[in-house]
């Protein structure tokens, strides 16, 4: 019995020493830091490097330039030449990788915004169709410079503000076809 409660003292000992675990909005945020300064700090690293080569390149050079026998001229070209032709291929990783970075910005916004697009229309389609003051029950309406008559819940003249209930003299004076989408029966004349 002791020995359990040894080990059970130095279990709550060590995790009480035992630093508490990051909530997952913190590391989120960390992450998101990170990634913001890696963003911001990635082109200046491929034009640092682009400058480096661009030195090695000119140091080998000078050193080639400097020696007349082609064994001295060698190491030269093979420890400066290289490693300039090194550099300027990461920085062209570094610099091409931060333009597509861009472009993927680029699209993922377009994406978002038709998102939001596509979300409104469909929000709208799915509206229920609310008749306007103008229309009440049993009548059906029609646009001021419309061609068709509809039901007032149509979805082609939900929520417009210049719906107005017409008779069927009206109808008939304007030369009011019935809608093709509700289908409304030609009110009777009073």
């Amino acid at each position: 019995m002791t020995v359990e409660r040894v080990v059970g003292e130095e279990r709550m000992t060590a995790e009480q020493r035992l630093p508490s675990a990051p909530t997952l909005s913190a590391t989120g945020e960390r992450k998101q830091v990170l990634t913001w300064a890696w963003t911001a700090v990635r082109p200046f690293v491929g034009w640092v490097l682009a400058a480096a080569g661009a030195i090695a390149l000119f140091v080998g050079w000078f050193g080639v330039s400097g020696e007349s026998l082609t064994a001295k001229q060698i190491p030269y070209l093979v420890s400066a030449g290289l490693t300039g032709v090194a550099l300027f291929i990461m920085a062209g990783v570094f610099l091409a990788t931060d333009d597509i970075r861009r472009q993927f910005e680029r699209i993922g916004e377009l994406e978002r915004k038709v998102d939001d697009l596509y979300s409104l229309f469909v929000a709208d389609l799915n509206a229920p169709a609310r008749p306007s003051a103008a229309a009440t029950a049993g009548s059906v309406v029609a646009l001021p410079a419309g061609s068709s008559y509809h039901l007032p819940t149509c979805s082609l003249v939900a929520g417009k503000a210049d719906v107005s209930a017409v008779s069927a003299r009206q109808i008939s004076d304007r030369g009011l076809r019935p809608c093709r989408v509700c289908d409304p029966e030609p009110p009777t004349a009073r």
